[in-house]
């Protein structure tokens, strides 16, 4: 499809630093342009909703903090389907945007997404019955895969958890007088979903037979991307650009109130992920 010849897919769950490396894979200039061009949902052609977390039986209700959970937020123009007549223009669109001029295609994609993308894709004749192990090789020329993963799901959890309040009032009036709000429940029931994405990743590489690069939150991205880049390029047979250093200007999100959620959470003896 388009000019990519190769191809890589950088498979996470949210918050496990993803995008610090997807963003600094992209700095490179030879590991194509890694987006979550594949998050738009089948229910409404756009990303996932804050509500979208806190679906299955069992959620926790967390309408009353979110004002409209179902409020759809700016969806970006590499993953939008507005507009889009079917899903083969989507694709070829997302080749052309994600790929470098040597080649290599680069895409972010979390266990979230995969119902919805192999759905969209299945509408394709190409592509119409494929189980996933079967699909992401015939959509995505030589796939390597990459998985993100983060070990301490609570402190991944309350990143979310922040990240999720924050985007639900994104523009709202009140945006400034809004605090984001501890929530017990609903950090057990993210920590709790991350952990099963996580599972099914690892259990989607092992039937596959694929053999991941795996970085870690903790021991790779921490303390700066600069190592994980070079390892994924290595991974992909790609060589370093001379000189190239990754861009310091992405902070770390974390702050006084993560510590503060984060250990709040683990004092309460009935937290199963805790321990």
């Amino acid at each position: 499809m388009g000019m990519a010849t190769g191809s890589y897919l950088v498979c996470a769950t949210q918050r496990s630093g993803s995008t610090l490396l997807c963003e600094s894979l992209k700095s490179t200039g030879v590991a194509g342009r890694p987006e979550e061009f594949f998050e738009a949902r089948v229910r409404t052609g756009r990303p996932r909703t804050a509500a979208g977390y806190f679906r299955e039986p069992g959620a926790p209700d967390i309408g009353d903090i979110l004002g409209d959970p179902e409020k759809l937020g700016p969806a970006p123009d590499y993953s939008s389907l507005d507009g889009i007549g079917d899903y083969a223009e989507h694709l070829e669109r997302s080749f052309r945007l994600g790929t470098t001029p040597n080649g290599v295609f680069g895409a972010k994609l979390m266990w979230g997404h995969l119902d919805d993308f192999a759905h969209f894709a299945g509408t394709l004749p190409a592509f119409r019955g494929l189980a996933v192990d079967e699909l992401l090789p015939a959509v995505f020329p030589r796939p390597r895969y990459v998985w993100v993963t983060r070990r301490d799901k609570v402190r991944q959890a309350v990143s979310l958890w922040k990240a999720i309040q924050t985007e639900a009032w994104r523009g709202d009036a009140a945006e400034a007088d809004h605090q984001p709000a501890y929530h017990e429940a609903a950090l057990e029931h993210l920590a709790k979903m991350l952990a099963d994405h996580d599972t099914h990743w690892e259990s989607f590489f092992s039937r596959a037979g694929i053999d991941p690069l795996v970085i870690t939150y903790e021991d790779d991205l921490s303390g700066g991307p600069e190592q994980a880049v070079r390892r994924v390029l290595r991974h992909l047979d790609l060589s370093v650009p001379p000189g190239w250093h990754a861009p310091a200007h992405m902070q770390r999100q974390a702050d006084e109130r993560s510590d503060r959620w984060v250990a709040q959470y683990r004092e309460r003896a009935t937290a199963p992920l805790a321990r």
